[in-house]
């Protein structure tokens, strides 16, 4: 039974404590949102409308069709591993009204595979998406038709199951990877007790080349019922026309009683569970200890406070945790804590330390000892009084905000579908929250937090560098651990530290502007800054004119970079220490203030300065409300006069570095990367080892952090603030910072491939899978047509090689290309990466040869055409929806490689570059003669 704690005073003097139980208004559930037409028809199959014209910022004409099929991998017998998942392959091939597969309808519709149509399969469901760009009724309808013969007409022959079978096949290889070894580890962990350990969802490499395809017809047609089916759709519509299209296209099949499904969530013990992830290319040593427990989700009163006091509990949590990392003992570090779930009514609460090699003991001891203070002392009335108003001022911001989705809707309806939930109308739901909340005590919440860390069915695992053994204890002794910390007397729980509130240095000395030049037909003005920097601002309400620009709803917002030399890949000089510099000075905030003032400064002020080095520059980049330009411009002051390093800034992060390079775990990928590099670069020693640490003393940081700001600097400002404010607080916060009129400007150079052709073949990899990788360059000029052309033409060379490797020889299952033009470098550089059957990866890899001798074949004037709207829709929707970001990059690019800004007056002729003459003028250019190619094969 459930009491709320209601405290009447009287007269202000007396308070009388009163225990009533809690009356709820609402023991059905929420209904769905309104807005949302739903239905089930007379077979159960059931479907979920959105018309998309209700949300004003909803794109035009794209509509979101899914599919769903409310079965998966855990539905599947002893002896149908991975049937579910081949199933979803098989749908695309022949059907009973289209002969010639389900892929090649999509296809002829103008839809592309992987881009505007795929599927899914997990434990739980299979999806199949479609995203139709120029809705009409009549395609949205042959969609319907096509999504009819997936769901009841497949026909799953076993002579294209034969053929299938390989890419599934390479499918399954492609996850093979240290990553997947350890999540697979820690999911049999986790869901112990449960079928999903024994339910893989890709199968095995046995039961995908043998299982008959009689096992995935009687799949198909047990599970494949209208009763176990969802339509969801988010589009522009008549939905009452949809409605009667639905009835017609799914209604007629009859429903179907459905086998009797395995139980989802696993079972509850009251037993400890000790484990180990023992993968050998482990490089952490961790110790993790976690709770389960029943939990149910549910939208009625009693079911909405639960998850509130849930969701409380968690984040007070999270927060105690964290403040416990203050009186952690030396070789214990990182403690944190997570909740989620492993099943549908199962959720886990865990916690887990990282620790030094040989101190697994220690941070077991120390868990149970912080598990143990917090359960035992809860959490602070104050901290509880802060979540409170969050969860208040959370929900009331909600209610109107969360009623403008824009195409989330399409994500939050299927997330419904597929938990049996309801997508409620964002005000009926927040207004129960604001309801609800009042009923909630700290000890509502400290009760939770007792009765998860009461739960008996408990897991202890262990990580350890190399995958080497840990005996971390037996089941008596750590129990026995627990017993002892229940009987020592805990120190007290860290409190919520008081953090000053900061203020940055008032400028008072200002330096000069003096323009330069001007473009007044673009809005653009250069200025020169008396400390020898450049200024190049922006206005751009001049060029929103000129593309039309509905400038009524833009946030009144500044656009802020500025860029210098002080790139990473130093001539004379350490590369380590230029890149640990600015990572150290990026953590450090302001010089003299805690970690925890400068962060309360930032969010206070709505302040946030981001960094990026590369090879040759560094650059910093911000937005902020134009009224408060000047707090941006001063924290980037202080950053720059004031270049020195917090002394716990440098030893944390130089102990983290030190501990990352004194592990000798090298995988064997890791290797063909390395050789990899040294074939392109020219270069063996391109990670990062203690000798390369010994150096870098603070001094030696603090003198590189000196030098990287003495560098001239180019400011870029894109603003609707009248240009007198705009260089008022350049010449305050910008033209007063010190430079070094001597400093070189000529101490980096570009990380370039070498010119030539170089093959790496090694034989490393201990997973049955061969891996194929090609870097080429062409010297190509950059411009902004250029760079265009290259990232359509890589589009294309990647859909050719997917034809061509994986559809009809069926060798790969996924190609990854990149292609782009290096402005840095004046290169067009080119990426291919594969995964196959080692048997076959030479054949490929000679195919691969082809296609890229080829490719002057691949334009043609119909993919031109497509490119073509492609790109005005991508421009369109680009300009409307990041316009002063859009031209803050341009300009950017515009003036650091022309000296103008003509890039941003030329933004109208992108399109002209992508004629069939043009682009291929562009690939008779293209021979990419200069390449690396690696083979990456599996052990002899």
């Amino acid at each position: 039974m459930l009491f709320l704690q209601k405290i009447l005073c009287v007269m202000g003097l007396t308070c009388l404590f009163v225990f009533v139980t809690p009356v709820y208004a609402n023991d059905k559930g929420l209904p769905w949102d309104k807005r949302v037409v739903q239905g089930t028809l007379d077979n159960g199959f059931r479907y979920y409308l959105f018309d998309s014209k209700q949300e004003k910022d909803a794109p035009k004409g794209l509509t979101l069709a899914n599919l769903v099929v409310l079965s998966g991998a855990i539905d599947e017998e002893e002896n149908q591993l991975g049937v579910a998942h081949m199933v979803e392959h098989m749908v695309f091939h022949e059907s009973k009204g289209l002969p010639n597969g389900v892929r090649k309808a999509f296809t002829d519709m103008g839809v592309k595979q992987g881009r505007d149509f795929n599927a899914m399969t997990n434990s739980e469901n299979t999806r199949y998406m479609v995203n139709l760009k120029n809705t009409t009724p009549d395609r949205l309808n042959n969609v319907l038709d096509i999504y009819q013969q997936i769901a009841f007409h497949a026909e799953i022959k076993a002579s294209s199951l034969d053929k299938e079978r390989l890419i599934i096949q390479e499918e399954w290889r492609g996850k093979l990877s240290h990553r997947s070894r350890v999540n697979d580890e820690k999911k049999a962990l986790l869901r112990v007790g449960s079928l999903y350990p024994e339910r893989p969802v890709l199968g095995t490499q046995a039961t995908i080349q043998h299982t008959p395809a009689t096992q995935l017809q009687s799949f198909y047609q047990h599970w494949y019922a209208p009763n176990n089916m969802a339509l969801v759709v988010f589009g522009p519509m008549d939905t009452a026309v949809l409605e009667a299209q639905i009835k017609r296209v799914f209604g007629s099949e009859r429903k179907r009683e459905l086998p009797k499904r395995h139980p989802k969530d696993p079972v509850l013990d009251e037993n400890l569970k000790i484990g180990q992830l023992n993968d050998s290319g482990n490089k952490v040593n961790r110790v993790v200890f976690l709770y389960r427990f029943e939990s149910e989700a549910g939208s009625t009163d009693e079911a909405r406070r639960d998850g509130l006091i849930d969701y409380m509990a968690r984040n007070l949590l999270t927060q105690q945790v964290y403040r416990q990392r203050e009186v952690l003992p030396e070789h214990v570090r990182v403690l944190s804590s997570t909740k989620g779930t492993v099943s549908p009514n199962v959720a886990i609460l865990g916690f887990s330390v990282n620790v030094d090699d040989g101190y697994h003991a220690l941070g077991l001891e120390t868990l149970i000892q912080e598990i143990e203070r917090i359960e035992t002392q809860g959490f602070f009335q104050q901290d509880f009084d802060q979540i409170y108003q969050k969860v208040v001022d959370v929900a009331k911001r909600n209610k109107n905000a969360a009623k403008s989705r824009g195409t989330i809707w399409s994500v939050k309806m299927v997330e419904a579908v597929t938990s049996d939930k309801s997508l409620h109308d964002p005000k009926q739901s927040n207004d129960q929250i604001l309801r609800l909340v009042k009923t909630i005590s700290l000890e509502d919440v400290n009760a939770r937090l007792k009765q998860w860390l009461s739960s008996p069915d408990r897991i202890l695992y262990t990580q350890a560098v190399g995958g080497k053994y840990v005996d971390i204890g037996t089941v008596e002794s750590v129990e026995a651990l627990f017993d002892e910390m229940q009987s020592r007397q805990l120190g007290a729980l860290e409190k919520e530290k008081i953090v000053a509130v900061k203020a940055l240095p008032v400028v008072t000395k200002s330096g000069s502007v003096a323009l330069t030049s001007r473009n007044a037909e673009l809005g653009v003005s250069n200025w020169s800054l008396s400390n020898g920097d450049k200024l190049t601002v922006l206005d751009p309400s001049v060029l929103a004119e000129r593309y039309q620009i509905d400038q009524s709803e833009i946030d009144n917002k500044t656009y802020f970079t500025a860029i210098s030399d002080a790139g990473y890949s130093v001539k004379q000089g350490s590369t380590w220490a230029e890149q640990i510099a600015v990572q150290m000075s990026d953590a450090t905030g302001v010089y003299g203030w805690t970690d925890e003032e400068f962060q309360q400064w930032r969010k206070e002020n709505s302040v946030f300065l981001t960094s990026k080095q590369k090879a040759q520059s560094l650059a910093y980049r911000g937005s902020i409300d134009s009224d408060n330009l000047d707090k941006l411009l001063n924290v980037y002051h202080v950053n720059q006069v004031t270049p020195k390093i917090d002394i716990d800034v440098y030893d944390s992060i130089m102990a983290s570095l030190k501990r990352s390079a004194s592990i000798d775990v090298v995988r064997p990928i890791e290797v063909f990367s390395r050789r990899l590099a040294q074939a392109r670069f020219g270069k063996s020693d391109t990670t990062l080892s203690l000798p390369h640490l010994a150096p870098l003393s603070l001094e030696k940081i603090e003198k590189t952090r000196q030098q990287q700001v003495a560098l001239p600097v180019h400011y870029f400002m894109v603003s609707r603030l009248p240009e007198v404010d705009v260089t008022r607080l350049a010449a305050l916060y910008l033209a007063n910072i010190p430079r070094d009129p001597l400093a070189s400007t000529d101490n980096t150079k570009a990380v370039v491939q070498q010119a030539g052709e170089a093959i790496v073949d090694v034989s490393l990899n201990t997973e049955p899978k061969a891996e194929y990788r090609l870097y080429a360059y062409q010297s190509l000029p950059w411009s902004p047509v250029a760079a265009l052309q290259l990232t359509y033409l890589g589009e294309r060379l990647e859909a050719e090689l997917k034809q061509r490797l994986r559809s009809e020889v069926q060798g790969v299952y996924s190609v990854r290309v990149g292609l782009d033009l290096n402005k840095d470098t004046n290169r067009a550089e080119l990426s291919i990466q594969y995964s196959s059957s080692p048997a076959r990866l030479d054949d490929l890899a000679e195919m691969t040869k082809t296609v890229l001798s080829d490719l002057p074949d691949i334009v043609t004037e119909e993919w031109a055409k497509e490119i073509q709207d492609a790109f005005a829709d991508v421009e369109q929707n680009r300009l409307g929806k990041a316009f002063e970001s859009t031209l803050l990059h341009r300009l950017e690019l515009s003036e650091t490689l022309y000296g103008d800004a003509r890039y941003l007056d030329e933004m109208d002729q992108l399109k002209s570059g992508l004629t069939v003459a043009k682009l291929k003028a562009l690939v008779d250019t293209l021979t990419f003669t200069n390449r690396v190619t690696g083979f990456y094969r599996p052990i002899d």
